[in-house]
């Protein structure tokens, strides 16, 4: 088997290529309300398989893990709190089935659904337990890299770079999810991009990123918050427009080519690693390549 290339390795070449959506692709395959969509790396990983060998076929360089919410705490909720480790496990094995030679796996590490005070109870031990014990998995399994995303609490995201950085020495994405204000752009909890990026770095970041929650215009008027905050590379993963809701079903109203378009404007303001998050699909990471291939001389 040969040597897979590092991220890190990839980006100092070109722009690297993630995937797009999980969690909406898992609802349109008929995802139950209420189960955990890690359980489906076990019930059903053919159809786990299906999207991300879609999203491979599609260009991406590398995939995420379905274990956005695969976390004790965060199963424990849902009453699978006794398969950590097999919905975990399992999840690294579905993506290396599908994962093309040379391509990349990341190990998908989400918030765990609870709040440190004063919004909740939680304890920073309690959190740090909790990614530490995700992360040992991910990387006992032979991720790449790790992907933290959707991170709402800066506090809770320090923790999760800090357990990711105790066991691994793996290149880490970590990816906050902003809020569009009037004075700019936020955390929920208040924080600025720059008090952000200057924690996760010392925290143990190799990237910096944002994903979910805005548009893909709105990330480009984000963009420029982050290249002044940091000399790392710079990774985005933005939603599909506002969810909207259509006959009870949520719709996402952006374009794959104007989403695509967007992308292509951050490129060229220097981001460096690109994505969808909800409401995305392969045919919105295919146009995203194509838009790449076609101005290479520009990257």
């Amino acid at each position: 088997m040969k040597t897979k290339p590092s991220i890190l390795d990839l980006l100092k070449n070109r722009v690297v290529v993630l995937d797009g959506a999980m969690g909406s692709m898992l609802i349109d395959e008929g995802l139950p309300a209420g189960l955990p969509p890690e359980n489906w790396n076990v019930e059903r990983p053919e159809i786990i398989q299906k999207i991300q060998k879609s999203y491979y076929d599609a260009g991406s360089d590398a995939v995420l893990t379905n274990t956005f919410g695969g976390t004790r705490i965060k199963l424990a909720a849902l009453k699978h709190v006794d398969k950590v480790e097999e919905y975990n496990s399992a999840a690294v094995e579905n993506a290396r089935n599908v994962c093309p030679e040379g391509r990349l796996i990341a190990g998908d590490i989400g918030p765990c659904g609870i709040f440190l005070p004063p919004v909740g109870n939680a304890t920073e031990d309690s959190l740090l337990e909790n990614f530490l014990e995700q992360a040992k998995i991910l990387a006992e399994n032979n991720v790449d890299f790790f992907f933290i995303e959707t991170m709402m609490d800066l506090r809770e995201a320090e923790i999760a770079v800090q357990a990711t950085r105790k066991i691994s020495n793996l290149p880490i994405i970590a990816s906050i999810t902003y809020q569009k204000t009037k004075r700019g752009f936020f955390t929920v909890m208040g924080n600025t991009v720059a008090d952000c990026v200057s924690r996760l770095t010392s925290a143990g970041a190799n990237s910096i990123g944002a994903n979910c929650t805005i548009t893909s215009e709105e990330m480009v008027e984000l963009v420029p918050y982050l290249k002044e905050a940091t000399s790392l590379p710079i990774s985005v993963k933005p939603n599909a427009g506002k969810p909207e809701l259509k006959e009870g079903k949520t719709y996402y109203p952006t374009t794959a080519e104007n989403f695509a378009l967007n992308i292509q404007q951050m490129i060229q303001e220097k981001v460096s690693i690109v994505g969808g998050c909800c409401g995305t699909s392969p045919i919105f990471i295919k146009k995203i390549v194509e838009k790449i291939k076609a101005n290479l001389s520009d990257y």
